[in-house]
C-alpha cells in the first residue's frame, strides 16, 4: 500500500471570494436562485480565462474521458465552472431556508436508512461529485445517528460569510485533522453506532493510499475508509447526490456491501460506483486538481 505525497495537490477550497459570495447570498434572498444563475454566467468566463492550473487539470481530466466514453460530448471550462457554480448557489439557497422551493427525489435509498435505523455503525461512502452536502437533506429524520466527517480547509474569510449568514450544520461534524485526532473520534463513533458520511476521492498528504484503474490510468484514492470498513466490520452503502435539473437533486445509493467484507471488496465497489457515476454526469466531478497526479501544481476544489 502506497503513500500520498507530503505536499498536497488538492487544497479543498471552494473558488470565489467573500465579496463574491455575500453578493450571491443577497441576490438570492431578495431576487431568487434564478436571478443567481442568470449572475453567475457573467461571472464564469472570468474563471475560464483565468484558472490556468484548474483548466490545465480539467484537459487531463477530459482526455481522460474522451478515451473512456468515445463519442462523449459538451465538455468544456465553461460547463464545468458553470455546473459548480450552479451547485454552490443551491448550497447557499438551502442553508439559507429556501430548501422547500427545490425538488428531491431519492433513488434506492432504503439500504441507507436501513443501516441508519439498526445502530450498529456504517459507512456512507461518498465523492466529490455532485452536491454531496445534500446528503443531509435525505438523511435528517432518521432514527439513528450520522457523523460527517470532511476536511475544514475552507478561506477563514468565507468561512465567517457562511457561518454568519447562513443556517449551521445539523449533524456531529468530524473535522479531518493534522494530530489525526479525528481517527479516534471516528473509530468511537462507530463503535457507538453512528453511520460515517465520508469520502473515498481525496488524499491528506501524507496518508496511506490504494491505486485502482480509474478512467483507464492508475490513480490513487484513501486507504483510510475501507481499512474502516473492514476492521469494524460494519455495512458500506455508496451514494452520491446529483443535480438532475434545475433546483432538482437525486440521491442514488447501493445496496449496502455487507458486514464482514474485505477492505478490497468495498473499495473494488466504490471504485466501479464512482467511475460509472463519473461517466454519466462528467461536469459534476469538481476535480480541479490532477487526479492522476501528473502535475505538481495544487488546484481548488
Amino acid at each position: 500500500m502506497a503513500t500520498s505525497p507530503a505536499t498536497p495537490k488538492w487544497s479543498g477550497k471552494s473558488k470565489g471570494s467573500p465579496l463574491g459570495y455575500r453578493f450571491f447570498i443577497f441576490v438570492i434572498r431578495t431576487f431568487g436562485v434564478p436571478t443567481a444563475y442568470f449572475f453567475l454566467a457573467f461571472v464564469v468566463p472570468w474563471y475560464v480565462l483565468t484558472s490556468r492550473t484548474s483548466n490545465k487539470a480539467l484537459d487531463v481530466y477530459f482526455a481522460r474521458l474522451r478515451k473512456a466514453v468515445p463519442g462523449i460530448k459538451g465538455l468544456s471550462y465553461f460547463g464545468s465552472y458553470m455546473a459548480m457554480g450552479r451547485n454552490i448557489i443551491d448550497k447557499v439557497a438551502v442553508q439559507a431556508g429556501l430548501e422547500e422551493r427545490f425538488k428531491w427525489a431519492k433513488i434506492n435509498g432504503q439500504g441507507v436508512a436501513e443501516m441508519i435505523a439498526a445502530h450498529k455503525g456504517g459507512l456512507l461512502l461518498s465523492s466529490h461529485v455532485g452536491n454531496w452536502e445534500f446528503a443531509s437533506h435525505f438523511l435528517k429524520g432518521h432514527p439513528g445517528k450520522v457523523s460527517i466527517v470532511l476536511l475544514t480547509a475552507e478561506d477563514e474569510r468565507i468561512k465567517q460569510v457562511m457561518e454568519s449568514e447562513l443556517s449551521p450544520a445539523s449533524f456531529d461534524m468530524i473535522p479531518l485533522s493534522k494530530d489525526m485526532s479525528h481517527v479516534f473520534r471516528m473509530n468511537n463513533a462507530l463503535m457507538d453506532g453512528h453511520v460515517l458520511c465520508m469520502h473515498g476521492d481525496r488524499n491528506l498528504p501524507g496518508s496511506r493510499v490504494r491505486v485502482a484503474k480509474f478512467l483507464g490510468e492508475d490513480a490513487d484514492f484513501p486507504a483510510g475508509p475501507f481499512a474502516l470498513a473492514q476492521a469494524h466490520k460494519v455495512p458500506v452503502c455508496i451514494s452520491f447526490v446529483i443535480r438532475t435539473g434545475p433546483m432538482s437533486y437525486s440521491f442514488f445509493a447501493t445496496d449496502p456491501i455487507p458486514a464482514g467484507s474485505s477492505g478490497d471488496e468495498v473499495f473494488a465497489v466504490f471504485v466501479q460506483e464512482f467511475e460509472a457515476i463519473v461517466k454519466k454526469y462528467p461536469l459534476q466531478w469538481f476535480n480541479y486538481y490532477d487526479f492522476w497526479q501528473h502535475d505538481t501544481t495544487a488546484g481548488k476544489r
